[in-house]
């Protein structure tokens, strides 16, 4: 018996939503890349301060979303800016405290620790997901989850036990603030979010211009700085924001795990930082579970 055409226009419907979810997943996979830059880039920085290189690393991102989306938009900029709603305004203010704390934790704790706390924003963002839009969490990406976080303990190992209290609940703040973007984000998946993420960069700039000793800076961490702006951060988060609206918020903080394994290969291959064997056994783990959950989703087409 031939299909019907509602069957027939169900089953391209179902393609649509099948290649949308893969563009989603690459999205998200790409902007990973992208994160994982951060180390190579901060290591090839000479003398600057910290909250010094935050704020031109803010200022070029600010710039670069500056000219991103008034290109994108043209005449209707503000008609974007307009369109982000409440949820932009709490992702301005969260995402860009995230930038901050996340500088702040690593001045006070150990990178080991900031990275296994970060490795539970999948958990946080799940959870919140399911408290406000009731996303529904499978086992298969639960599984992946534990998996990846297994991961992330063999990689940090004996670093867990340096740093303060101070440094640990700092550590924690990004992981809360990149878990609520996430959620805002599937809130106002009909929009672009970018906006948003451009008003956390202005947060960002002006809190580290007021924290910063000094806005003197030499020429080679300028360029690092412009390159965390621009490639590092604007890349990412063009990439998250579109991958978002067609990816789960759990999926999406889960895929971004694959920063954790490719951030020691660059600063390996950049400036050789060799890993150590905890770190490319569970680098090996996060990929693999990775790229396994992303084989099976496609495979399901959810």
């Amino acid at each position: 018996m031939e299909p019907t055409t509602a069957d027939a226009q169900l089953q391209e419907r179902e393609r649509i939503e099948r290649r949308l979810y893969a563009l989603g997943l690459a999205s998200v996979i790409a902007a990973s890349f992208f994160t994982s830059l951060a180390g190579i880039f901060v290591r090839l920085t000479e003398d600057a301060e910290g909250f010094t290189l935050l704020f031109y690393r803010s200022l070029a991102f600010v710039l670069f979303m500056a000219v991103f989306l008034g290109f994108r938009y043209r005449g209707r900029t503000a008609d974007a800016f307009r369109a982000i709603g409440w949820p932009g305004l709490v992702v301005a203010l969260a995402l860009g405290i995230a930038f901050m704390s996340f500088i702040l934790a690593l001045m006070e704790t150990s990178v080991a620790r900031v990275v296994f706390i970060g490795g539970t924003s999948p958990f946080v963002a799940a959870a919140l997901a399911w408290l406000v839009l009731r996303e529904r969490l499978g086992p298969t990406t639960l599984l992946a989850m534990v998996g990846a976080l297994l991961g992330i303990s063999i990689m940090v190992g004996e670093g867990l036990a340096e740093g303060s209290m101070l440094g640990l609940l700092l550590a924690f703040i990004p992981v809360l603030g990149y878990a609520v973007t996430l959620v805002c984000f599937r809130v106002k998946k009909g929009e672009d979010m970018l906006p948003a993420v451009f008003l956390a960069g202005v947060v960002a700039m002006v809190a580290s211009a007021i924290l910063a000793p000094t806005l003197a800076i030499s020429a080679n961490d300028l360029l690092m700085a412009i390159l965390l702006g621009v490639v590092q951060l604007g890349f990412q988060y063009v990439l998250i924001t579109y991958g978002v609206r067609r990816v789960p918020a759990a999926e999406v903080a889960l895929l971004g795990r694959l920063q954790l394994v490719l951030g020691p290969f660059w600063v390996w291959i950049g400036v050789g930082e060799v890993p150590t064997v905890a770190t490319l056994l569970g680098g090996g783990i996060i990929l693999g579970v990775v790229l396994l959950h992303s084989l099976v989703m496609l495979r399901r087409g959810t």
